[in-house]
């Protein structure tokens, strides 16, 4: 099946995530904002200018909200004086006549974001208001244990020996790699309950083997030794710049941080360019401020109380940043509906970057549904087809690392393997209910 055969996933799809999302979550999405603002908007500090902009918002967002509950159709993006709104206009005109539960649903859930984007950019007073910041704090916080036995962890393991460049210790090298790359792959289930959770003699015993083999059952498609491979076959090169395309703000970027750092002191790579959003996106997506928002969190004591090994973690991470081995970028490409097929056209420059790039790892389930352009492919399908044009021949390196929350899934090595994982996980739950994973590497040769 090639790529034009496949077709992108519906709201009106029954029995789909998309149809589930349209129908019960995006109304309590905006009804989530309404109430952040007029929280924000309450606060003694607040001018009456403000305050009185805030009324005109939320009228605005129950609109929408309305429309979501009644189904009613998409429209045409009224000017904000951004320059994007016409390419949003073009493809709605493109995809014809759809509503809130009849649409596809990448552009769909895209549409929405940019609806509440549209209302603060039209405003005097909220324009850089980010509505979901209030949640991303709170969930943070939460994720106390998880944060502090990382950072003992990451101490203990890479920052305090030189295991990660001991050449005598390729096998445990190796598993430490996995290890990483395991923490940032579950970097949303703050639990930790599907890491190995290998110690620092586990690993230079090579008794982590069993361990990561365990923990590894539920990755569907597992291409980390083909990147492992890669990165061992080129290691003399001279300029080593790995990207990110970040998911979640908090815990998981967190992680993303923290997995940055470990390849850098692992000498895998030699500087790491990590990409934000420019707005506010899909509630938790990290925006510049998320950056600093970070920090602040992992340095305040009422937030994290447990500070032995923060206390010299943060310091470490903090160089990484001020000295420029480790930056941040936000490309508007990022915030469109477009999925990444549309990249070659839609963002020629970007590609390029890309291109130039040692390896460039996407985050999390939307960037997975955008590589794979949201598509109903078989199971069975190879992430390098489903990758259209950022597979073959592309000359990018893409490493994916995502638990299954939507309709789409590539790369599961046989039909034998997908009728396991259906009785395991009826009713495709293994698709969507975030137990599942995938790391999925192409070489774009």
């Amino acid at each position: 099946m090639n790529v034009q055969e496949v077709r992108a996933v519906w709201t009106s799809d029954k029995g789909s995530m998309a149809k589930q999302t349209a129908e019960t979550r995006w109304a309590k999405i905006i009804q989530g904002i309404i109430d952040d603002i007029g929280e924000t908007a309450a606060a003694e500090d607040v001018d009456c200018q403000r305050r009185a902009e805030s009324i005109a918002i939320q009228i605005a967002l129950k609109d929408i909200k309305k429309g979501i509950e009644q189904n009613k159709p998409l429209t045409r993006l009224p000017d904000d004086g951004k320059l994007d709104i016409q390419e949003w206009n073009k493809q709605l005109a493109a995809i014809g006549e759809c509503s809130w539960t009849n649409c596809p649903w990448l552009f769909g859930e895209c549409y929405m974001y940019r609806c509440i984007q549209r209302i603060l950019n039209s405003s005097k007073y909220w324009q850089n208001y980010d509505v979901f910041k209030r949640q991303k704090d709170s969930t943070f916080v939460k994720s106390r244990a998880a944060v502090e036995e990382l950072a003992s962890r990451y101490i203990q393991i890479v920052a305090d020996t030189q295991l990660a460049q001991n050449e005598s210790k390729e096998e445990a090298k190796k598993l430490l790699f996995i290890e990483m790359t395991e923490i940032a792959l579950w970097g949303n289930a703050t639990d930790l309950s599907l890491l190995a959770n290998l110690t620092l003699e586990d690993l230079q015993n090579l008794q982590g083997r069993e361990a990561i083999q365990k923990s590894q059952r539920n990755i569907v498609d597992n291409d980390t030794d083909d990147v492992w491979a890669y990165l061992q076959r080129t290691v003399g090169q001279a300029s080593r710049q790995i990207d990110v395309v970040l998911d979640n703000a908090g815990f998981e970027f967190f992680t993303d941080v923290l997995y940055a750092a470990y390849l850098l002191e692992a000498g895998i790579a030699t500087s790491i360019r990590l990409h934000t959003k420019e707005f506010p996106w899909f509630v938790s997506d990290v925006i510049p401020s998320d950056v600093e928002s970070l920090f602040e969190h992992l340095e305040s004591s009422e937030c994290f109380p447990g500070r032995k090994c923060l206390d010299q973690l943060i310091p470490r991470l903090r160089k990484l940043f001020q000295s420029g081995v480790i930056t941040t970028t936000s490309d508007p490409f990022w915030t469109t509906p477009f999925s990444f097929h549309e990249m070659p056209s839609k963002a020629p420059a970007l590609l390029k970057e890309l291109q130039n790039s040692y390896l460039v790892i996407f985050k999390g389930d939307l960037n997975y549904r955008k590589l794979t352009r949201d598509g109903l492919w078989p199971h069975t399908t190879t992430y390098e087809t489903a990758l259209g044009p950022l597979g073959r021949e592309s000359g990018v390196r893409i490493l994916a690392l995502r638990t299954n929350k939507s309709d789409v899934c590539v790369g599961v090595p046989t039909q034998s393997k997908v009728d396991a994982l259906n009785e395991e996980a009826p009713g495709g739950a293994w698709v969507r209910n975030g137990k599942y994973a995938v790391v999925s590497f192409n070489e774009g040769r």
